[in-house]
């Protein structure tokens, strides 16, 4: 069983796209932070050879500890760069007036590369604006601490600055159950500093009692920073409407965390205002709300094609034995909701999908009309498996097929690509977060690890998704080799950046067709030890 929501905007027309071509994610999560800690971006810094470096960190003034370390420094003339999320293994490598960085946990000497950043004045709780200067550089680590460097590249220009951590949180529902067996699901942003709530998608799934119901809307009057009264539909029609209320245990703060949830009640809504309802069913297992997403609670599809010959089918299994309800919405290239029609039902940016035990779900799109394309993001899917299989069949072309499975996301990645004769690497890159633009950096090598070429061009908004082939980047014939790829934020909140990806190889027109899933865990190796 599935259900189409139907009261999210639908898309506008987005590029039509003539290849298929393959996927990686780009996924920027929410990371929890302390109420005094402040998140730091570097701005302008450069190394002496031409190189720079990007990104920032949390910093909190009085326990001196560091935190949601992202920090990129690009090639120069002599280092290739490399990314930073972790402070150096020795005592004192971090204070109020330095860092002291490496780009690999353990250090290897003489191949782990170390970056050194001294604050003039030191970082203090006030913020502000302070120098990188001093003996900041980046090096070679020359023992197993990295206590020791040697020397290569010096900073001579960059400052640091401090952005509020104050700003609206992202909150994930965990572990809800009602009284009849349902589940409650999903996501809101809560802002303390206005008491509002905005962005809502939860979902409570069916039961006894209740057929379940989709929440994209609250009820101002009657929310506030310990509970929210969320409604259904946008035009309350009593005795159709139904509203779900969540309390808390304390009062959500814009500084995140985690709060348990005291009770929740679902029920119809009884006068034009819903300030009156009757309960259908309530609290059988409390959960919580947090800032940091669970593991396992979504599932990211990079990439999805409609029309001009593409056609997408999403299959959905579920190896258990109880029955899994899940949520599927569709964003398109320019970050706005994609309307999409699945099994010839009416078009819809989020469908409910109801997964009987030990079964599947095979849900397609019609393929008709210009082509466009997007990715998807699944819902309480812990227990399920999610796949995309997208193929290209037109007159006179040769066909084309992928398959894209649901993926989490993951603090850097790397990946292999092959640009041999006869082959072509494609992929495509998602920004999952709600709030921030970011600036995509590619890094490539070829298989002996000699730098080829990187590219800081491109930028993504919230829920913005592209897609192209290494044929159009600047890569020599008959090339293989690896691509790594890091964030920056354009502007940032105290979030830490998730990269996930899929790759694929697509043949030439005049080869026999080829169809080949490079899994993530074949890659696995290269995203554990940051280049």
């Amino acid at each position: 069983m599935w259900t189409p929501n139907t009261c999210q905007k639908p898309a506008s027309c987005f590029n039509t796209m003539k290849f298929l071509q393959a996927g990686l994610v780009f996924f920027l999560m929410a990371s929890a932070a302390s109420a005094a800690s402040l998140h730091w971006q570097l701005n302008g810094v450069a190394f002496s050879d031409g190189g720079k470096a990007f990104g920032g960190f949390d910093f909190d003034a009085s326990t001196g500890i560091y935190s949601n370390v992202n920090i990129t420094t690009t090639p120069g003339s002599v280092l290739q760069g490399s990314y930073y999320s972790s402070a150096a293994p020795y005592a004192g490598s971090t204070t109020s007036g330095s860092f002291n960085g490496v780009s690999t946990v353990p250090v290897f000497a003489t191949s782990t590369f170390a970056l050194a950043l001294s604050f003039s004045p030191a970082l203090t709780a006030a913020g502000g604006t302070v120098s990188i200067a001093g003996s900041a550089q980046e090096s070679t680590c020359a023992n197993v601490t990295c206590s020791s460097v040697t020397p290569q590249r010096p900073i001579t220009a960059g400052t640091a600055t401090a952005i509020s951590t104050s700003a609206a949180r992202r909150w994930f529902i965990h572990d809800v159950a009602l009284s009849d067996g349902a589940q409650v699901f999903g996501t809101f942003v809560f802002d303390a500093n206005t008491g509002t709530y905005s962005d809502i998608s939860v979902t409570s799934t069916s039961g006894k009692a209740g057929s379940g119901a989709s929440y994209f809307f609250d009820i101002p009057a009657s929310s506030s920073s310990t509970s929210v009264n969320l409604v259904s539909a946008s035009t309350i029609v009593s005795g159709t409407t139904t509203t779900l209320s969540l309390t808390f245990t304390s009062a959500l703060t814009n500084a995140g965390g985690t709060v348990g949830i005291a009770s929740e009640v679902e029920g119809t809504c009884t006068s034009a205002s819903c300030g009156t309802s009757s309960m259908l069913r309530s609290t059988a297992a409390a959960g919580s709300v947090s800032t940091t997403q669970e593991t396992g609670e979504t599932a990211v599809l990079p990439q999805i094609a409609d029309g001009g010959g593409f056609v997408t089918e999403f299959i959905i299994t579920n190896p258990t034995g109880a029955p899994v309800t899940c949520r599927v919405s569709f964003w398109g290239d320019n970050g706005s909701p994609l309307s999409l029609s699945l099994n010839g039902a009416n078009p819809s940016s989020s469908y409910v999908v109801l997964v009987p035990g030990h079964s599947a779900q095979f849900l397609s799109t019609p393929g008709v009309g210009s082509s466009v394309t997007g990715w998807a993001l699944a819902d309480n899917v812990e227990s399920l498996g999610i796949v995309a299989a997208f193929r290209l069949q037109v007159p006179n072309e040769p066909e084309s097929e992928a398959t894209v499975a649901g993926i989490p996301g993951t603090a850097g990645f790397a990946m292999a690509f092959d640009e041999t004769s006869g082959f072509d690497t494609g992929f495509a890159l998602a920004n999952v977060s709600y709030f921030d633009t970011v600036i995509e950096n590619l890094y490539f090598y070829d298989t002996t690890g000699a730098f080829i070429f990187s590219d800081s061009s491109r930028t993504l908004g919230p829920h913005q998704h592209e897609s192209f082939l290494l044929v159009q980047q600047p890569l020599r014939h008959s090339t293989r080799g690896k691509t790594r790829h890091g964030p920056r934020l354009l502007w940032d909140a105290g979030h830490a950046s998730q990269w996930r990806y899929r790759a694929y190889r697509t043949r030439t027109p005049r080869e026999p067709r080829r169809h080949i899933h490079i899994a993530p865990d074949c890659l696995a190796r290269l995203t554990d030890q940051p280049i």
